[in-house]
């Protein structure tokens, strides 16, 4: 099982522990192809896994600002999906948020939204780390080694983070499977 990796420089020595490289001391200034490819798959799996929004990196409610001047938002980097509290779609155009609906960059007033942000690695739990690095291991090494033996390893490792972050949520939401509307109406018979 992994250790649990505190910063991007851990998750990156764990994936290419995986293929039996040595450790590298910092993530600046890489020449190593492998170290480059584990720091690329790490941050395309982080990146896939935060925007299916989880606890940690959504906002129920999130106030943006047009500036007073050309009445625009600009669009944050961390910003991996925005949706208006009233129903209303917003997307990214250039580097400003557009109104989806009326395709307008232009906005009168300020706007409220439901994030979900792109959280930095050192910043999220330790269970969605742990998964993110998980996966990103077992992509590495099917996609650059292809071991047999190694990927089901990976794939176990990748299957025990994975319902250790599922547990993570459902702790932290206090979810109910009474709480549905189909289990309700079971219960109404």
């Amino acid at each position: 099982m992994l250790l649990t990796p505190v910063s991007e420089l851990d998750a990156v020595n764990e994936i290419i522990s995986a293929m039996g490289e040595a450790p590298v001391n910092t993530l600046d200034e890489v020449n190593n192809v492998d170290v480059i490819n584990a720091i690329r798959i790490l941050r395309g799996v982080n990146r896939r896994i935060q925007s299916k929004a989880w606890s940690f990196n959504t906002i129920d409610s999130y106030t943006l600002n047009p500036d007073i001047f050309t009445k625009r938002i600009a669009w944050s980097d961390n910003f991996l999906f925005i949706k208006g509290t009233d129903g209303t779609k917003y997307t990214k155009r250039g580097d400003y948020v557009l109104n989806f609906d009326t395709q307008s960059e232009i906005f009168d007033a300020a706007i409220t939204v439901e994030a979900v942000l792109l959280v930095p690695f050192e910043d999220m739990p330790e269970a969605a780390r742990n998964y993110i690095t998980a996966k990103a291991s077992k992509q590495f090494q099917t996609r650059y080694l292809g071991d047999a033996a190694l990927t089901e390893e990976l794939a176990r490792d990748e299957m025990a983070a994975w319902q250790e972050l599922q547990e993570y949520e459902l702790d932290l939401n206090n979810y109910n499977v009474l709480q549905f509307t189909g289990v309700q109406q079971l219960l109404q018979r």
